[in-house]
């Protein structure tokens, strides 16, 4: 357990006093909520205009999490490479799977607050949601299958590039181009069919939609039904769990 909460602490140390996790994960989601507020919705009536903000308060909480999922593992991964700290904690009694739990509920702390803070932003805008408690637990359990799905595609850039700069951009051309390309940042029904297609099997842009339905009662698609909730969760799975598999045995046998 002090190996995990070291981890923990380091990770989440550093992403708090990173200037530019701050910016991509927080301020650059709120930069575009409040475009998306103040230019996007102008014309969206009144009576719609609640939880069409609601909707695209969902919509930055899912790229928020996306960033900091996949850039903030994948920078402290090929930083911690580059100082050289795995060749000395190979040295000493340390898990490969312990580090990484640390480094996972480091992700999942600084994506929730950043998701806090992007919600209270959110509702002052006049973001509105219409939802049971049932919709509202689902809907957390599918957040938390995003960011973990997240972490896995960060767990893989971090263990597989071992330039820093090279894994940090990597991380975050993959999490910006795949928003625009799969109606995170864009309506579903704006997408071209093949980009609709992606938009269905790319885990986030998929829990991003199923989390719209369940707060707003909007989605592109039948973001509900059995078989895309079961596709989307063991696509999250399989890239949460090779996540894992790459870092804790090729990133650490190969430092």
């Amino acid at each position: 357990m002090n190996q995990i909460s070291a981890t923990f602490i380091k990770g989440i140390k550093d992403n708090l006093m990173s200037i530019s996790a701050l910016f991509w994960v927080i301020a650059w989601p709120i930069l575009w909520l409040f475009l998306g507020v103040f230019v996007f919705l102008r014309e969206v009536p009144e009576a719609y205009a609640g939880l069409a903000k609601g909707q695209i308060t969902i919509s930055m909480i899912t790229f928020s999490f996306m960033i900091s999922g996949m850039t903030s593992l994948a920078a402290s991964i090929s930083e911690d490479r580059h100082k050289g700290l795995f060749l000395k904690l190979k040295s000493m009694p340390v898990q490969p799977w312990k580090d990484s739990i640390g480094r996972i509920l480091a992700v999942l702390s600084f994506s929730i607050i950043s998701i806090i803070i992007i919600l209270i932003v959110g509702l002052t805008l006049g973001a509105k949601f219409s939802f049971s408690m049932t919709d509202l637990l689902k809907s957390i359990g599918f957040l938390v299958l995003g960011i973990l799905a997240s972490a896995g595609v960060g767990l893989i850039c971090g263990s597989l590039i071992k330039s820093v700069q090279g894994a940090i951009m990597t991380a975050v051309s993959i999490a910006v181009i795949t928003s625009a390309i799969s109606g995170v940042f864009f309506d579903y029904s704006m997408l071209p069919g093949v980009l609709q297609t992606f938009a269905r099997f790319w885990p986030m842009s998929s829990v991003n939609t199923i989390i719209a339905y369940y707060l707003t009662g909007n989605a592109g698609f039948d973001a509900t039904s059995a078989l895309n909730l079961s596709l989307t969760v063991i696509i999250s799975l399989i890239f949460f769990s090779a996540g894992l598999i790459i870092y804790t045995k090729y990133c650490w046998k190969n430092e």
